[in-house]
């Protein structure tokens, strides 16, 4: 009796896994702060979980990091998810902008998110220069949310907020945390789990 609740329990489990896709920000990689972390979480929820290291990160080319998602974010539905920091969070937008307006895609949560310049870090105008269709983004993707703390030196809260507003996000200010980096203090980051655990 035990073995069968035991086989039920780990169907169930399967069947509202999740098929998560991590995406660092600017001059990081996969063990980078709180994404080793968050992912190891996940993958202990039986969820299926893609950290990875995308190329030249301290001069990242929109190009490779395209060509890099498209052929490692290869589930896409509505079982889809994106967690992403900073950088990642546009990156992914211009990758699912490309893809076909039928596409679903469960959601993403986006920590530290922009999509204008940022006056510090011109090295990642690239990433900004595709026009993006809100509008077809938020047809696509069913739950967005976007986490930003209201002391982030390196991305302006207003601006992770302006994009919340674009795609009708969710939108988490948090009273600190800066740009949640690692040289922050951020080894983990609950909330994110938390967001995505929320989701049904």
């Amino acid at each position: 009796m035990k073995k069968i609740i035991f086989l039920l329990c780990l169907c169930i489990s399967f069947v509202f896994a999740k098929q998560i896709y991590i995406v660092h920000g600017y001059g990081s990689d996969e063990n980078y702060g709180f994404l080793p972390s968050v992912a190891k979480n996940l993958k202990a929820k039986n969820h299926e979980v893609l950290l990875l290291s995308f190329p030249n990160a301290f001069s990242p080319k929109l190009d490779e990091w395209m060509q890099t998602m498209s052929q490692n974010f290869t589930k896409l539905d509505e079982n889809t998810f994106f967690i992403t920091h900073s950088l990642g969070g546009v990156a992914v937008l211009d990758f699912l902008n490309s893809l076909d307006e039928r596409t679903k895609i469960g959601g993403v949560i986006m920590v530290a998110p922009f999509d204008e310049p940022l006056a510090k870090l011109p090295i990642l105008n690239d990433f900004i220069k595709p026009k993006l269709d809100y509008k077809k983004l938020d047809n696509m993707i069913i739950h967005k949310i976007i986490i930003s703390a209201k002391d982030d030196k390196v991305v302006p809260t207003w601006m992770s907020e302006n994009l919340a507003k674009k795609l009708n996000a969710k939108f988490i200010r948090t009273p600190n945390g800066g740009h949640f980096m690692e040289s922050e203090g951020f080894k983990d980051l609950p909330l994110v789990i938390e967001e995505l655990e929320r989701i049904k």
